[in-house]
């Protein structure tokens, strides 16, 4: 089997979002793609030793670099295709909060009409409670609280993502999981009876986006909106096609062509 991988570094938000792209092609001509993109300040790994990893060819116990190699392996082993799906767009349908002050939040969501917000594990019992007390209608508090503050005391619905990946759950109400396959690796976690699972994703390209998509439809998730729209935060298109959003879906094209001089070909031999 032929790897070849692409290194890519492009604008994001204030900053810059590096990766690579993983192109396996079996004997037979099946073409199988993945991305290894660490998410810095959450991935425990750095983009080289991911690439150290993948070079290397052994089984890896680096996540980025689990996903990545899977996803590509499993578009060998189970090609599909898919046309579109449900998302939530960041900053409409959730809302991040974390950073901002009881009084800025409050002000923030009088004026929007999001389905949830994201505090990023930053808020204190007290003002958490407050700002749910005040909007209780909303479907999930994702992550309310920092460190050292009593988790049980939190009876609103909560979605879980950083907690997943430590020993920290003792929320009361768990409405939903929110797995990133970037950084938790693969397999996946269990699912939970009773709890949404949804996907989302750790601000990777369009293609890593689509990989993640086509895993919801492997493993048979219920369509129900899913983290992925997070293609308009970037500045550079990796790709000459590009997915559009439309209706409360993400639609992908056809056919995915790299433009080749956005990224840089840095391993390409067989494994």
């Amino acid at each position: 089997m032929k790897q070849t991988l692409y290194r890519y570094r492009r604008l994001f938000q204030d900053g810059v979002r590096e990766g690579v792209f993983i192109r396996l092609e079996s004997e037979k001509g099946k073409i199988g793609w993945g991305e290894v993109a660490p998410l810095p300040g959450f991935s425990h790994e750095t983009l080289e030793e991911a690439i150290e990893d993948l070079i290397e060819g052994n089984e890896s116990n680096l996540p980025s670099v689990q996903w990545g190699r899977g996803a590509a392996l499993l578009d060998l082993i189970d090609p599909i295709e898919l046309e579109s799906i449900p998302i939530r767009k960041l900053h409409h349908d959730k809302i991040k909060i974390g950073h901002l002050s009881l009084e800025e939040a409050i002000q923030k969501m009088e004026k929007l009409e999001g389905e949830g917000v994201d505090m990023n594990q930053m808020w204190s019992l007290k003002d958490a409670l407050a700002f749910a007390d005040r909007f209780s209608h909303l479907s999930y508090f994702e992550e309310p609280l920092k460190e050292g503050e009593d988790r049980s005391q939190f009876p609103y619905p909560v979605a879980l993502d950083e907690s997943l990946r430590t020993k920290n759950k003792e929320y009361p109400y768990v409405k939903a999981h929110v797995i990133k396959p970037m950084l938790h690796g693969y397999p996946l976690p269990k699912r939970v009876k009773g709890v949404d699972f949804i996907l989302s994703s750790s601000y990777e390209s369009e293609l890593g986006i689509y990989q993640i998509a086509k895993l919801a439809l492997r493993l048979k998730i219920p369509l129900k909106p899913m983290g992925l729209g997070t293609c308009h935060l970037f500045k550079e298109p990796l790709f000459k096609e590009e997915p559009k959003i439309k209706n409360g879906r993400l639609y992908f094209p056809k056919k995915w062509s790299l433009n080749m001089d956005k990224i840089q070909v840095i391993f390409d031999e067989s494994i």
